[in-house]
């Protein structure tokens, strides 16, 4: 299975490290589509000039203004897009970005080179993690929170009429438990180091 180059290689111009970096971010699909998306109104070469208003990529992506303010909270929070002038609405004039493949890529939540699936941390099975990103504001500044469990874990199966439906993530916590080992809520920071026992795919 060939590598993706890496979202830093100097080698390569801006738009393919961006677009690479994009195709790997475990995030919410609309965080994914309004980089693709913004990456469309910069300039390819370094990420500069970028201004489409938010109702340009409404349009161009189907999602609602609400979805795609949310993710520019998103992209700036972790890093990928640095907000360089307020737009001015009643001029019909959009906020201006500066799109940037930040020095930290690497602690965000994503595929590795190969783009390999996961192992479940329960019962090893191979699995499609599902990316996830929460963003909220605390003391004016927007933070952003990832489900690593739902990247590293089975997902929940529906519940079956007559039997009750088994969840690796419940399963995981007990047998922890059982062993005297940490529970997830217990691992804190070390939570990322399973993550990347599942991924099993370094950069």
């Amino acid at each position: 299975m060939s590598r993706l180059h890496a979202p830093d290689d100097p080698d390569k111009p801006f738009i393919a490290r961006w677009n690479v970096l994009t195709r790997i971010l475990l995030v919410e699909p609309s965080v994914k589509t309004v980089a693709r998306s913004a990456m469309d109104f910069g300039d390819f070469d370094d990420g500069s000039s970028c201004h489409p208003s938010n109702e340009r990529i409404e349009r161009e992506t189907g999602l609602s203004e609400r979805t795609v303010r949310t993710a520019w909270q998103v992209l700036r929070a972790i890093g990928m897009a640095e907000r360089v002038e307020f737009g001015a609405p009643h001029r019909r004039l959009a906020d201006k970005y500066q799109l940037h493949i930040p020095e930290g890529w690497r602690n965000l939540p994503t595929y590795g080179p190969r783009v390999r699936k996961f192992t479940c941390l329960y019962c090893e099975k191979l699995i499609t993690p599902q990316g996830n990103c929460t963003a909220k504001s605390v003391d004016g500044k927007t933070q952003v929170a990832f489900q690593l469990q739902r990247l590293v874990f089975c997902p929940t199966p529906r519940a079956t009429r007559g039997r009750d439906a088994l969840d690796c993530f419940t399963e995981w916590n007990e047998s922890q438990r059982a062993c005297g080992d940490r529970t997830w809520s217990e691992h804190g920071d070390d939570r990322w180091k399973l993550f990347r026992k599942a991924r099993a795919d370094e950069w």
